[in-house]
Parts: C-alpha cells; sequence; structure tokens
C-alpha cells in the first residue's frame, strides 16, 4: 500500500504547495505593501477605535478570543478531554 501512495504522490503536479506556499506569502506581502503604500492603515486605525468606542462589550469579546487563537472543533474537544482527564487524575488519586 505505501508504494501505492508513493506513486500517487509522484504524479500529482497539485499546485498547493503546503504550509510553506510561497505565492500565497507573495500575493499577501504584495497586498500589504498596496495597502500601506495608499495610506490606508490611518483610516483603518481610525476606523477601528470609533468602533471600539461604539461597541465596548463587543470589542473587550472579540479581543479575548483573539487571545485565545484558533479555535477549531478538534482543539476544543481536545482541550475538553485534557480537562476531563485532569479532574480524573484528582478525584482518584486523592
Amino acid at each position: 500500500m505505501v508504494g501505492a501512495h508513493a506513486r500517487f504522490m509522484v504524479n500529482t503536479k497539485d499546485p498547493n504547495q503546503g504550509e510553506g506556499d510561497r505565492i500565497s506569502a507573495r500575493r499577501y506581502d504584495e497586498h500589504v505593501e498596496a495597502f500601506v503604500a495608499q495610506g490606508k492603515p490611518a483610516d483603518a486605525a481610525k476606523d477601528a477605535r470609533a468602533w471600539v468606542d461604539a461597541h465596548p462589550d463587543d470589542a473587550a469579546r472579540a479581543e479575548r478570543a483573539t487571545r485565545r487563537g484558533p479555535h477549531t472543533l478538534r482543539t476544543a474537544l481536545s482541550r475538553a478531554f485534557a480537562r476531563m482527564r485532569a479532574m480524573f487524575r484528582r478525584e482518584h488519586t486523592t
């Protein structure tokens, strides 16, 4: 079975370059440079400040979620199981 997988990998001309996708990174860098060159960061910062001032509770909630980082279902389940294991160990080791 390993041989079939290896043949598939050799014969595939997948344009996706994986995590180190240089094409997407280059495109992102170009868009950031254009955004900065047009003077848009200052305008975006003013808009963000106005939104935070108008919606402080939503802004605080969004900031907390951002600090936690990506939260996929797998991550949520992994954290929940880790908490359950820790509780189980505490209850059964005393």
